[in-house]
């Protein structure tokens, strides 16, 4: 079974290089309309720069994992801005996509936590608005369905139940762009694993396991116990899961939080459970404040796995 390890959005390892700066609409609003344009435009731009930079140092590193940043375009779905993401970046886009699938890194994009669609109309009509911009940077990169935009299913309201159904109505919404590269997450509150998948199952798009949020939120089953249906969401693409470790004890506030590192203990059980079940391959999303410090401390823990070999920076062999 090959391990692929990722990590989030910016390199540690490199000085000074964010694909995350920002344009506010205040600031944008102080400037003549087609100035202030061309500046939110230009910052994307040097983000999707930063990013090209992120992108070599992976390959340079054996990285195969790699999850964007979604703030790359300023003020992109802004209702007074909207910015043609596939048309101002066609050429960045595709030398990103380009250099991406020539070093099979396979990349993906996490809308924030406001981009839900079992909300009001608002928020759906919002967050599909979200989805498309996501998908057009993905599709603008030539990427294949592997790239993945992830999502949570969504608030309760009050009436869990109703509100779940309410995503299965307006999903009929979300544009078929977007569809094709849906995934859902549990989360660390309200949607347990079991919840979520049972929704990935119905709109047939792949569950995303978050390890830890199964740890704050569990399920009656195990994610070990659940592994062959959540598998089967994944169809021909490879699994993936993300996996953190909590900043504190878990009668704390801070147990939620992402911890520096990785403790590897609850990844290593769940990933000799994978190869029990006859996996290939599984790529795991290391959502870690230490960004690829921690990616390369868990590969080498990892790599003194008896039967683990390394094979590359973020690459191992079980």
């Amino acid at each position: 079974m090959i391990i692929r390890l990722g990590f989030v959005s910016i390199a540690m390892a490199i000085y000074q290089n964010t694909p995350s700066s920002t344009f506010t609409y205040k600031l944008f609003s102080q400037r003549p309309r087609e100035e202030a344009i061309q500046r939110a435009i230009d910052i994307g731009r040097s983000n999707l720069a930063a990013t090209q930079r992120i992108l070599y140092y992976n390959a340079a590193h054996g990285i195969h994992l790699f999850r964007l940043s979604s703030q790359l375009i300023p003020l992109a779905t802004h209702p007074d801005v909207k910015i043609d993401v596939a048309a101002a970046y066609k050429k960045e886009l595709q030398q990103l996509g380009d250099f991406a699938k020539a070093h099979d890194i396979r990349l993906s994009m996490h809308p924030n936590q406001y981009t839900l669609l079992n909300g009001s109309d608002t928020v759906v009509e919002a967050s599909i608005q979200d989805l498309v911009y996501h998908a057009a940077i993905l599709d603008g990169m030539g990427l294949d369905p592997s790239a993945i935009i992830n999502i949570h299913v969504g608030g309760v309201y009050g009436d869990k139940e109703a509100a779940t159904q309410r995503l299965f109505a307006k999903i009929l919404e979300v544009p078929e762009q977007v569809m094709r590269r849906l995934t859902f997450e549990n989360d660390d509150k309200t949607y347990t694993l079991e919840e979520t998948l049972a929704v990935s199952q119905k709109v047939q798009r792949p569950c995303m396991l978050d390890l830890h949020h199964d740890w704050c939120n569990p399920s009656t089953a195990s994610p070990a116990e659940l592994l062959p249906q959540i598998a089967q969401t994944w169809g021909d693409l490879p699994l993936k899961i993300h996996v953190s470790s909590p900043k504190a004890a878990k009668d704390t506030k801070e147990f939620r939080s992402h911890a520096d590192y990785i403790e590897p203990d609850q990844l290593i059980a769940f990933l000799k459970t994978c190869k029990e079940a006859g996996l290939t391959r599984v790529d795991v999303m290391i959502e870690a404040k230490m960004k690829d410090y921690a990616l390369f401390r868990l590969a080498e823990q990892l790599g003194k796995i008896r039967g683990v070999k390394r094979l590359d920076g973020g690459i191992l062999a079980w």
